[in-house]
């Protein structure tokens, strides 16, 4: 626990230093003087001694003054509403008129069949994140046709090497398709039967799943993506 408090000063000083807390306070909203972590909570309370303090755990006769980020709400698929089949089905048949995904379709076939995964699903995350580009890079830095952020693909082994960095190889189809499945694989094996589950933590991480109670986060992009890669996936079974 985090606790900032002031000595005793004398009477003459009280008005100086209800200024100076005040100031405090202010600069603690701010993020401007107190070097505790993001997202605590600050507490402030007067103890019997007139004392004032500032902690990160709650008090029963103290102030909130700064809040915590609430935690992701757990949400079923269920509560998370049916995906429109016509958006679903008109990205399918853009995805489907592309160069780059009749380029890239037996190589995602065969890295589908060598991970134990149904090329359905594959196919209907790829066409999700980023309708078969091999060069998109999104506003967090995730990249190529599965959105891989480099940090990931460090951890399956992918290396920079002189004059090719780590982002540059996850642009190379097979090299960002043999992540992607990969770890999709590995996220069905921590939730095993879960679809919606193995999505969330696809796009939005294993901790914001856990944190969630192991449902799917309350986060709109998390729920809009599980819906829509659903939603293709539902259309693409269909045809089988």
């Amino acid at each position: 626990m985090i606790v900032l408090k002031r000595f005793e000063s004398p009477p003459l000083h009280r008005r100086l230093w209800s200024a100076l807390s005040l100031l405090f306070s202010a600069a603690l909203a701010l993020g401007l003087f107190f070097a505790a972590p993001a997202k605590a909570q600050v507490w402030k309370y007067v103890d019997d001694q007139g004392v004032t303090h500032f902690t990160n755990e709650p008090v029963t006769r103290g102030e909130l003054i700064i809040a915590a980020e609430p935690k992701p709400v757990a949400r079923s698929t269920a509560d998370l509403g049916a995906f429109p089949e016509d958006q679903a089905l008109r990205t399918l048949n853009f995805v489907e008129s592309q160069t780059t995904y009749k380029d890239t379709q037996a190589q995602l076939m065969a890295a589908a069949q060598t991970h134990g995964l149904d090329y359905a699903l594959v196919k209907a995350v790829t066409a999700t994140e980023s309708a078969f580009n091999p060069n998109a890079i999104s506003h967090k830095g995730a990249v190529g046709l599965m959105q891989i952020m480099p940090s990931t693909a460090t951890q399956y082994g992918v290396r920079p090497e002189p004059g090719v960095s780590v982002t540059q190889k996850l642009k190379v189809p097979d090299v960002n398709i043999q992540v992607g499945t990969r770890l999709l694989a590995d996220l069905f094996r921590i939730y095993p039967g879960r679809v919606d589950l193995v999505l969330a933590a696809y796009n939005a991480g294993q901790g914001a799943v856990s944190r969630a109670g192991h449902q799917v986060p309350n986060y709109r992009e998390t729920q809009n993506y599980v819906r829509k890669v659903l939603a293709v996936y539902k259309i693409l079974q269909s045809r089988n």
